[in-house]
């Protein structure tokens, strides 16, 4: 069996995932139909300096490394932030992903499964999340995973 471990991100992977992180949230928004390529790029890091002001020291932001415990290798990471709310203490997710040759091996179900238990270690009530509707095998791990939608956006594209 899988058990996967949250490490907080060192400095020297957070260098490597943020510029791939801009990259791959660019494209997903565009693909989405949501960004022009043209601006893709310049929207995204805008976002990420917005969200990520202090880079992993932004206050109440948690960026992890995903790690196999029986490998001791790290297989994706994930990013979530954390705020009070009237219904307690609550996380959104803001990245998660599993490294490409780690896929479809169970560390995506097991990286939530830690997740909660993370967050009920940090007394954290409610855990949200946003996810491209284009994107199906993530929707099905979320929904196997308890998840379920709040608020769907709907478009018809006139052509």
């Amino acid at each position: 069996m899988i058990n996967i471990r949250f490490e907080p991100m060192t400095e020297t992977m957070y260098q490597t995932y943020l510029p791939t992180a801009i990259e791959e949230y660019a494209a997903e928004k565009v693909k989405a139909g949501t960004w022009v390529e043209a601006e893709a790029i310049d929207r995204s890091t805008e976002e990420f300096r917005q969200l990520l002001p202090d880079g992993r020291a932004s206050k109440d932001n948690y960026l992890f490394s995903l790690i196999d415990e029986a490998t001791t290798e790290a297989v994706g990471m994930m990013w979530f932030h954390v705020v009070e709310k009237k219904q307690g203490r609550t996380a959104f997710i803001y990245d998660f992903s599993v490294d490409a040759h780690h896929q479809g091996k169970g560390y995506g179900r097991q990286a939530m499964v830690a997740l909660e238990q993370v967050a009920r270690r940090m007394n954290i009530k409610i855990i949200g999340l946003h996810v491209f509707a284009h994107n199906t095998r993530a929707i099905k791990l979320y929904e196997s995973s308890g998840y379920a939608p709040t608020d769907l956006h709907m478009e018809k594209r006139l052509d």
